[in-house]
């Protein structure tokens, strides 16, 4: 089949064309996975009648796929950072005011427990009744022990305390602070308990019950309820103050400050704790002169 002259031109000026820009129309090697969105450009295109490359351009959005799994990851790393980041911050401050509060209930149970089994016996008589049947010498030497540990207690740690609160040792105080209440649980407050109990038991069994037993006896145990009110109302509700107080002081040592001295609130708490020693002054003087019976109280006269 033979072509005319103008088909032949047409022809030879589409081979021309089409050889001089194969490369732009030629299938472009595989890709890597496109992580970004910046713009690709396809070639360069000679023909005046297209625009310039840097005017056409793609832009290869990130597969769905990847998205979803950035995201993910994303989330995955950063959100526990910022967990644990809240929970660095407020843990222990958090923990010591829940221990403290939990301790300050768990003594005022106790001191409300332990008045109101004192009053009973002293406005209603002997309850309960089996503590009849306990032998006397029980009775005493359980209230021997009891006030032993009770006061010497007392007396023993209102005199550590102040040599701890003259140390300005940030590491002493801090030691200190967090094994108080460890010692009160332990020793003071259970010998405390042991030694009404016992004392209770004691006038029963020699005056018949604490509510017809002799004035000094009364006088004790109106002495012990002033002072555990005393010890409630000074030295429990200080105690979640001043730790907090040595806790700051003890992590600036920590961090390198130097001069520090020993926080107010520890320094004030010697005052409670003297009338507190005060307080079993008095205990063991009723108990050994009997006030109130052997010699009469200054308002009874002779």
């Amino acid at each position: 089949m033979f072509l005319t002259s103008k088909a032949v031109v047409a022809a030879v000026a589409v081979l021309a064309l089409s050889t001089g820009n194969v490369n732009a129309f030629a299938p472009s090697s595989p890709r890597t996975t496109v992580t970004n969105t910046k713009d690709v450009c396809l070639g360069k295109i000679s023909t005046p009648n297209l625009p310039a490359c840097d005017s056409i351009s793609i832009r290869q959005p990130l597969p769905t796929s990847l998205t979803q799994a950035n995201l993910f990851t994303r989330t995955k790393v950063e959100e526990p950072v910022a967990v644990i980041e809240l929970v660095d911050e407020s843990s222990e401050g958090g923990w010591i005011d829940e221990d403290k509060k939990a301790e300050i209930i768990v003594l005022g149970i106790w001191a409300i427990s332990i008045s109101a089994f004192i009053l009973i016996n002293n406005f209603s008589g002997p309850w309960p009744l089996a503590m009849k049947q306990v032998p006397e010498r029980v009775f005493f030497l359980s209230h021997m022990i009891g006030g032993m540990l009770f006061g010497g207690g007392i007396i023993l740690t209102t005199c550590i305390e102040r040599l701890v609160a003259k140390s300005q040792n940030a590491q002493v105080l801090y030691f200190w602070f967090d094994k108080v209440p460890e010692l009160d649980g332990l020793i003071v407050v259970p010998a405390l308990t042991i030694s009404m109990i016992s004392g209770t038991g004691l006038a029963i069994v020699r005056y018949g019950g604490l509510n017809v037993a002799p004035p000094h006896v009364g006088a004790i145990f109106w002495t012990l309820i002033a002072f555990m009110a005393w010890w409630a109302a000074t030295d429990l509700t200080t105690q979640v103050t001043a730790l907090k107080a040595v806790e700051d002081m003890y992590e600036r040592a920590e961090n390198g400050e130097v001069g520090l001295t020993t926080p107010q609130v520890v320094v004030d708490r010697h005052f409670s704790n003297v009338v507190s020693c005060f307080f079993i002054l008095l205990l063991y003087s009723l108990m050994v002169f009997k006030f109130g019976t052997i010699i009469p109280f200054p308002w009874q006269g002779k």
